[in-house]
Protein backbone atom coordinates (compact mmCIF):
# COMPACT_ATOMS: atom_id res chain seq x y z
CA UNK A 1 0.00 0.00 0.00
CA UNK A 2 1.46 3.38 -1.06
CA UNK A 3 1.17 6.50 1.11
CA UNK A 4 1.08 9.84 -0.72
CA UNK A 5 3.13 12.56 0.99
CA UNK A 6 2.63 16.25 0.21
CA UNK A 7 6.17 17.55 0.80
CA UNK A 8 7.18 21.22 0.75
CA UNK A 9 10.78 22.20 0.05
CA UNK A 10 12.59 25.50 -0.11
CA UNK A 11 14.28 26.69 -3.30
CA UNK A 12 17.60 27.05 -1.43
CA UNK A 13 20.57 25.10 -2.84
CA UNK A 14 20.99 23.07 0.35
CA UNK A 15 17.46 21.70 -0.10
CA UNK A 16 17.63 21.15 -3.86
CA UNK A 17 20.98 19.40 -3.31
CA UNK A 18 19.62 17.21 -0.50
CA UNK A 19 16.37 16.34 -2.27
CA UNK A 20 17.64 16.13 -5.87
CA UNK A 21 17.53 12.32 -5.87
CA UNK A 22 13.92 12.30 -4.65
CA UNK A 23 12.87 15.03 -7.06
CA UNK A 24 14.40 13.17 -10.00
CA UNK A 25 13.60 9.60 -8.94
CA UNK A 26 17.24 8.57 -8.50
CA UNK A 27 16.37 6.80 -5.24
CA UNK A 28 13.41 4.53 -4.71
CA UNK A 29 10.92 5.08 -1.90
CA UNK A 30 8.89 1.88 -1.39
CA UNK A 31 5.54 2.65 0.16
CA UNK A 32 5.78 6.40 -0.42
CA UNK A 33 4.72 8.60 -3.31
CA UNK A 34 5.65 12.29 -3.20
CA UNK A 35 3.89 15.44 -4.32
CA UNK A 36 6.49 18.24 -4.18
CA UNK A 37 6.10 22.00 -3.89
CA UNK A 38 9.12 24.31 -3.86
CA UNK A 39 8.59 27.70 -2.25
CA UNK A 40 10.26 30.49 -0.33
CA UNK A 41 10.92 29.50 3.28
CA UNK A 42 8.44 32.00 4.76
CA UNK A 43 5.75 30.76 2.38
CA UNK A 44 6.53 27.27 3.64
CA UNK A 45 6.26 28.48 7.24
CA UNK A 46 2.83 29.95 6.56
CA UNK A 47 1.58 26.90 4.68
CA UNK A 48 2.88 24.59 7.41
CA UNK A 49 1.00 26.64 9.99
CA UNK A 50 -2.15 26.35 7.88
CA UNK A 51 -1.84 22.54 7.75
CA UNK A 52 -1.23 22.37 4.00
CA UNK A 53 1.65 19.86 4.04
CA UNK A 54 2.23 16.40 5.47
CA UNK A 55 5.86 17.43 5.85
CA UNK A 56 7.89 20.43 4.75
CA UNK A 57 11.07 22.41 5.21
CA UNK A 58 10.53 25.31 7.53
CA UNK A 59 12.17 27.52 10.13
CA UNK A 60 12.74 26.18 13.63
CA UNK A 61 11.25 29.43 14.92
CA UNK A 62 7.99 28.68 13.09
CA UNK A 63 7.88 25.05 14.22
CA UNK A 64 8.29 26.06 17.86
CA UNK A 65 5.11 28.14 17.49
CA UNK A 66 3.10 25.11 16.32
CA UNK A 67 2.08 24.09 19.88
CA UNK A 68 3.17 20.50 19.35
CA UNK A 69 1.47 20.00 15.99
CA UNK A 70 4.87 19.58 14.31
CA UNK A 71 7.96 17.55 15.05
CA UNK A 72 11.31 17.54 13.27
CA UNK A 73 12.78 14.62 11.32
CA UNK A 74 16.38 13.65 12.13
CA UNK A 75 17.63 14.37 8.58
CA UNK A 76 17.40 17.43 6.35
CA UNK A 77 18.17 20.24 8.80
CA UNK A 78 20.23 23.38 8.23
CA UNK A 79 22.05 23.68 11.51
CA UNK A 80 25.63 24.31 12.45
CA UNK A 81 28.34 26.89 12.98
CA UNK A 82 29.29 29.89 10.85
CA UNK A 83 26.18 29.70 8.68
CA UNK A 84 23.79 32.12 10.37
CA UNK A 85 22.11 35.24 8.93
CA UNK A 86 24.07 38.47 8.45
CA UNK A 87 22.89 41.92 9.45
CA UNK A 88 23.88 44.31 6.63
CA UNK A 89 23.93 48.07 6.19
CA UNK A 90 24.15 50.45 3.28
CA UNK A 91 26.67 52.52 5.27
CA UNK A 92 29.89 51.24 6.84
CA UNK A 93 30.17 51.53 10.60
CA UNK A 94 26.45 52.10 11.19
CA UNK A 95 24.34 49.95 13.55
CA UNK A 96 20.55 49.93 13.97
CA UNK A 97 19.12 52.27 16.60
CA UNK A 98 15.64 52.54 18.12
CA UNK A 99 13.19 53.35 15.36
CA UNK A 100 15.40 52.14 12.51
CA UNK A 101 13.88 49.67 10.06
CA UNK A 102 15.48 46.29 9.42
CA UNK A 103 14.35 44.19 6.46
CA UNK A 104 13.81 40.56 7.49
CA UNK A 105 13.02 37.47 5.37
CA UNK A 106 9.72 36.59 7.09
CA UNK A 107 8.46 37.00 10.64
CA UNK A 108 8.62 33.27 11.39
CA UNK A 109 12.18 32.72 10.14
CA UNK A 110 15.08 32.10 12.50
CA UNK A 111 16.65 35.25 11.01
CA UNK A 112 13.75 37.29 12.38
CA UNK A 113 14.06 35.45 15.69
CA UNK A 114 17.67 36.66 15.97
CA UNK A 115 16.75 40.20 14.93
CA UNK A 116 14.16 40.35 17.72
CA UNK A 117 16.58 38.75 20.17
CA UNK A 118 19.53 41.09 19.53
CA UNK A 119 17.97 44.28 18.07
CA UNK A 120 14.54 44.46 19.72
CA UNK A 121 14.36 48.28 19.56
CA UNK A 122 14.46 48.31 15.74
CA UNK A 123 11.35 47.92 13.61
CA UNK A 124 11.19 44.80 11.45
CA UNK A 125 9.76 44.98 7.95
CA UNK A 126 9.27 41.69 6.12
CA UNK A 127 10.41 40.90 2.58
CA UNK A 128 10.89 37.81 0.46
CA UNK A 129 14.56 36.99 1.09
CA UNK A 130 15.48 37.54 -2.59
CA UNK A 131 14.20 41.15 -2.44
CA UNK A 132 16.30 42.25 0.54
CA UNK A 133 19.64 42.82 -1.22
CA UNK A 134 18.05 44.72 -4.15
CA UNK A 135 16.08 46.95 -1.74
CA UNK A 136 19.20 47.72 0.26
CA UNK A 137 21.25 48.36 -2.87
CA UNK A 138 18.58 50.77 -4.11
CA UNK A 139 18.77 52.67 -0.81
CA UNK A 140 15.12 52.10 0.14
CA UNK A 141 16.14 50.97 3.67
CA UNK A 142 19.46 51.15 5.52
CA UNK A 143 19.48 47.70 7.21
CA UNK A 144 18.57 44.17 6.26
CA UNK A 145 19.11 40.59 7.37
CA UNK A 146 20.66 38.47 4.64
CA UNK A 147 20.31 34.68 4.31
CA UNK A 148 21.05 31.97 1.72
CA UNK A 149 23.29 32.77 -1.26
CA UNK A 150 23.40 36.46 -0.37
CA UNK A 151 25.90 35.64 2.36
CA UNK A 152 28.45 35.13 -0.39
CA UNK A 153 27.51 38.05 -2.64
CA UNK A 154 26.44 41.00 -0.47
CA UNK A 155 29.75 42.85 -0.98
CA UNK A 156 29.13 42.77 -4.74
CA UNK A 157 26.01 44.87 -4.03
CA UNK A 158 28.05 47.52 -2.20
CA UNK A 159 26.73 46.47 1.22
CA UNK A 160 28.53 46.29 4.54
CA UNK A 161 28.49 43.75 7.35
CA UNK A 162 27.13 45.06 10.65
CA UNK A 163 27.11 41.76 12.52
CA UNK A 164 27.11 38.05 11.91
CA UNK A 165 24.03 37.16 13.95
CA UNK A 166 24.87 33.46 13.87
CA UNK A 167 28.30 34.04 15.35
CA UNK A 168 26.75 36.10 18.12
CA UNK A 169 24.31 33.28 18.86
CA UNK A 170 27.16 30.77 18.98
CA UNK A 171 29.18 32.95 21.36
CA UNK A 172 26.32 33.75 23.73
CA UNK A 173 24.72 30.28 23.85
CA UNK A 174 27.75 28.04 23.21
CA UNK A 175 25.62 25.98 20.80
CA UNK A 176 25.09 25.61 17.07
CA UNK A 177 22.45 27.77 15.40
CA UNK A 178 19.30 25.87 14.31
CA UNK A 179 18.02 27.50 11.12
CA UNK A 180 15.55 25.13 9.51
CA UNK A 181 14.47 21.51 9.45
CA UNK A 182 12.08 19.07 7.84
CA UNK A 183 8.93 19.14 9.91
CA UNK A 184 6.17 16.53 9.90
CA UNK A 185 2.92 15.81 11.66
CA UNK A 186 2.91 13.03 14.25
CA UNK A 187 -0.44 11.72 12.99
CA UNK A 188 1.34 10.31 9.92
CA UNK A 189 2.26 7.38 12.16
CA UNK A 190 5.59 5.86 13.13
CA UNK A 191 5.96 3.58 10.09
CA UNK A 192 5.34 6.40 7.59
CA UNK A 193 7.58 8.80 9.50
CA UNK A 194 10.40 6.26 9.54
CA UNK A 195 9.98 5.62 5.81
CA UNK A 196 10.02 9.35 5.12
CA UNK A 197 13.13 9.82 7.24
CA UNK A 198 14.89 6.94 5.46
CA UNK A 199 13.99 8.42 2.05
CA UNK A 200 15.48 11.80 2.97
CA UNK A 201 18.66 10.25 4.26
CA UNK A 202 19.02 8.09 1.15
CA UNK A 203 18.56 11.14 -1.06
CA UNK A 204 21.22 13.04 0.87
CA UNK A 205 23.65 10.12 0.67
CA UNK A 206 23.06 9.94 -3.10
CA UNK A 207 23.80 13.67 -3.43
CA UNK A 208 27.06 13.34 -1.52
CA UNK A 209 28.08 10.48 -3.82
CA UNK A 210 27.13 12.44 -7.01
CA UNK A 211 27.48 16.17 -6.18
CA UNK A 212 27.95 17.32 -9.78
CA UNK A 213 24.71 15.61 -10.83
CA UNK A 214 22.72 17.83 -8.45
CA UNK A 215 23.77 21.11 -10.10
CA UNK A 216 20.96 21.26 -12.72
CA UNK A 217 18.33 21.08 -9.98
CA UNK A 218 20.13 23.68 -7.88
CA UNK A 219 20.49 26.02 -10.88
CA UNK A 220 16.80 25.67 -11.70
CA UNK A 221 15.70 27.25 -8.42
CA UNK A 222 18.65 29.36 -7.17
CA UNK A 223 18.76 33.14 -7.08
CA UNK A 224 22.50 33.09 -7.88
CA UNK A 225 23.60 31.02 -10.87
CA UNK A 226 27.33 30.61 -10.31
CA UNK A 227 28.15 26.94 -9.72
CA UNK A 228 30.89 28.04 -7.33
CA UNK A 229 28.36 29.97 -5.22
CA UNK A 230 25.93 27.06 -5.28
CA UNK A 231 28.50 24.55 -4.06
CA UNK A 232 29.81 27.01 -1.47
CA UNK A 233 26.25 27.24 -0.19
CA UNK A 234 26.02 23.45 0.02
CA UNK A 235 29.38 23.21 1.79
CA UNK A 236 28.19 25.73 4.39
CA UNK A 237 24.67 24.46 5.08
CA UNK A 238 24.88 20.70 4.42
CA UNK A 239 26.93 19.06 7.15
CA UNK A 240 26.95 16.10 9.56
CA UNK A 241 23.88 17.49 11.37
CA UNK A 242 21.98 17.56 8.07
CA UNK A 243 22.28 13.79 7.97
CA UNK A 244 21.25 13.47 11.60
CA UNK A 245 20.62 16.09 14.26
CA UNK A 246 22.51 14.02 16.80
CA UNK A 247 23.30 15.17 20.31
CA UNK A 248 24.54 18.62 19.31
CA UNK A 249 21.53 19.37 17.14
CA UNK A 250 19.07 18.47 19.84
CA UNK A 251 20.99 20.54 22.41
CA UNK A 252 20.81 23.48 19.98
CA UNK A 253 17.03 23.06 19.64
CA UNK A 254 16.69 23.09 23.41
CA UNK A 255 18.70 26.34 23.51
CA UNK A 256 16.48 27.93 20.87
CA UNK A 257 13.33 27.11 22.86
CA UNK A 258 14.91 28.35 26.09
CA UNK A 259 16.18 31.64 24.61
CA UNK A 260 12.85 32.24 22.90
CA UNK A 261 10.86 31.79 26.10
CA UNK A 262 13.24 33.90 28.20
CA UNK A 263 13.14 36.77 25.69
CA UNK A 264 9.37 36.64 25.23
CA UNK A 265 9.64 35.70 21.54
CA UNK A 266 8.01 32.35 22.31
CA UNK A 267 5.11 31.70 24.70
CA UNK A 268 6.05 30.58 28.20
CA UNK A 269 6.41 26.84 28.56
CA UNK A 270 7.26 26.20 24.89
CA UNK A 271 9.17 22.87 24.87
CA UNK A 272 11.94 21.88 22.46
CA UNK A 273 10.73 20.20 19.29
CA UNK A 274 10.07 16.48 19.39
CA UNK A 275 12.19 14.41 16.98
CA UNK A 276 10.01 12.13 14.83
CA UNK A 277 10.78 9.10 12.67
CA UNK A 278 13.90 7.88 14.43
CA UNK A 279 15.04 4.49 13.06
CA UNK A 280 14.83 1.36 15.20
CA UNK A 281 18.02 0.85 17.23
CA UNK A 282 19.54 -2.45 18.41
CA UNK A 283 22.36 -3.78 20.58
CA UNK A 284 23.81 -7.30 20.69
CA UNK A 285 25.04 -8.79 23.95
CA UNK A 286 25.67 -12.14 25.64
CA UNK A 287 22.74 -14.12 27.11
CA UNK A 288 24.17 -13.76 30.63
CA UNK A 289 24.46 -10.00 30.28
CA UNK A 290 20.94 -9.74 28.90
CA UNK A 291 19.56 -11.87 31.72
CA UNK A 292 21.17 -9.60 34.32
CA UNK A 293 19.84 -6.49 32.59
CA UNK A 294 16.30 -7.78 32.12
CA UNK A 295 15.86 -9.78 35.35
CA UNK A 296 12.88 -8.18 37.15
CA UNK A 297 14.28 -9.36 40.50
CA UNK A 298 17.52 -7.40 40.02
CA UNK A 299 18.15 -3.87 41.29
CA UNK A 300 15.77 -1.32 39.77
CA UNK A 301 18.47 0.90 38.25
CA UNK A 302 20.56 -1.89 36.78
CA UNK A 303 22.30 -0.78 33.59
CA UNK A 304 24.56 -2.33 30.98
CA UNK A 305 28.01 -0.81 30.52
CA UNK A 306 29.84 -2.63 27.70
CA UNK A 307 33.63 -2.54 27.45
CA UNK A 308 33.34 -0.07 24.58
CA UNK A 309 32.22 2.57 27.09
CA UNK A 310 35.66 2.36 28.70
CA UNK A 311 37.62 2.09 25.44
CA UNK A 312 35.68 4.49 23.21
CA UNK A 313 33.18 6.32 25.40
CA UNK A 314 30.04 4.92 23.78
CA UNK A 315 27.91 1.81 23.24
CA UNK A 316 27.85 0.34 19.74
CA UNK A 317 24.36 0.12 18.22
CA UNK A 318 23.03 -0.93 14.83
CA UNK A 319 20.05 -0.01 12.71
CA UNK A 320 17.90 -2.88 11.46
CA UNK A 321 19.54 -3.06 8.02
CA UNK A 322 23.01 -3.15 9.62
CA UNK A 323 22.42 -6.13 11.91
CA UNK A 324 23.42 -8.88 9.46
CA UNK A 325 26.73 -7.20 8.75
CA UNK A 326 27.37 -6.68 12.46
CA UNK A 327 26.79 -10.37 13.14
CA UNK A 328 29.05 -11.46 10.28
CA UNK A 329 31.84 -9.04 11.17
CA UNK A 330 31.96 -9.21 14.96
CA UNK A 331 30.20 -12.44 16.01
CA UNK A 332 31.10 -14.99 13.33
CA UNK A 333 32.23 -17.63 15.89
CA UNK A 334 29.56 -16.96 18.51
CA UNK A 335 26.73 -19.46 18.99
CA UNK A 336 24.38 -17.52 21.28
CA UNK A 337 23.49 -13.84 21.64
CA UNK A 338 20.58 -11.71 22.71
CA UNK A 339 19.39 -8.90 20.48
CA UNK A 340 18.02 -5.93 22.40
CA UNK A 341 15.79 -3.33 20.78
CA UNK A 342 16.09 0.04 22.51
CA UNK A 343 13.54 2.83 22.74
CA UNK A 344 14.87 5.17 20.04
CA UNK A 345 12.95 8.14 21.42
CA UNK A 346 14.13 7.58 24.97
CA UNK A 347 17.82 7.32 24.10
CA UNK A 348 17.78 9.55 21.01
CA UNK A 349 19.21 12.68 22.62
CA UNK A 350 22.33 10.67 23.58
CA UNK A 351 22.95 9.06 20.17
CA UNK A 352 25.26 10.26 17.41
CA UNK A 353 25.80 8.67 13.98
CA UNK A 354 29.51 8.31 13.24
CA UNK A 355 31.57 6.58 10.53
CA UNK A 356 32.48 3.03 11.44
CA UNK A 357 32.71 -0.23 9.47
CA UNK A 358 33.51 0.52 5.84
CA UNK A 359 32.93 4.23 6.37
CA UNK A 360 29.21 3.66 6.96
CA UNK A 361 27.60 5.73 9.70
CA UNK A 362 26.51 3.74 12.75
CA UNK A 363 24.57 4.86 15.83
CA UNK A 364 26.60 5.25 19.01
CA UNK A 365 24.97 5.69 22.42
CA UNK A 366 26.95 7.96 24.74
CA UNK A 367 25.69 6.50 28.00
CA UNK A 368 24.98 3.11 29.54
CA UNK A 369 21.97 1.06 28.47
CA UNK A 370 19.30 1.16 31.17
CA UNK A 371 16.67 -1.52 31.68
CA UNK A 372 13.93 0.99 30.85
CA UNK A 373 15.57 1.54 27.43
CA UNK A 374 14.78 -2.02 26.30
CA UNK A 375 11.46 -2.40 24.47
CA UNK A 376 11.97 -5.93 23.07
CA UNK A 377 14.53 -8.71 22.89
CA UNK A 378 15.25 -11.89 20.88
CA UNK A 379 17.51 -14.88 21.60
CA UNK A 380 19.81 -15.83 18.71
CA UNK A 381 21.29 -19.36 18.70
CA UNK A 382 23.03 -21.64 16.20
CA UNK A 383 24.94 -24.90 16.12
CA UNK A 384 28.71 -25.43 15.65
CA UNK A 385 29.89 -24.29 12.23
CA UNK A 386 26.72 -22.31 11.67
CA UNK A 387 26.20 -18.56 11.69
CA UNK A 388 23.78 -16.53 13.71
CA UNK A 389 20.96 -14.95 11.73
CA UNK A 390 18.77 -11.94 12.38
CA UNK A 391 15.29 -13.19 13.42
CA UNK A 392 12.06 -11.76 12.04
CA UNK A 393 11.70 -8.52 13.96
CA UNK A 394 8.17 -7.52 13.08
CA UNK A 395 6.94 -4.21 14.43
CA UNK A 396 8.35 -2.80 17.67
CA UNK A 397 6.26 -3.61 20.74
CA UNK A 398 6.53 -0.05 22.10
Amino acid sequence: MTRRIHLGLSTCPNDTFTFHALLTGEVQTPGLEFEFELLDVEALNERLGAGDFDAAKGSFHAALLSKGELGVLPSGSALGFGNGPLLLSTEPGRTPQAGDTILCPGKHTTASFLQRLYYPAARAEQRVFSAILPDLEAGRVRFGVCIHEGRFTYADHGLHLVEDLGRRWEKETATALPLGGIFARPHLGQDTLRSLQAAIRSSLDWAHAHPEATLPTMRQYAQEFSDEVLMAHVDLYVNQWTRDLGRLGQAALASLAREGVQSGILPGGTPPLRVLGRPRLFHLCSPDTAHELLDPEAAELLSLRPESMEREGFVHLSEEHQLSGTLETHFAQVQALVLLELDADRIGSEVDWEPSRGGESFPHLFREIERADVVDHWTLECGPGQALRVPPLGSPTL
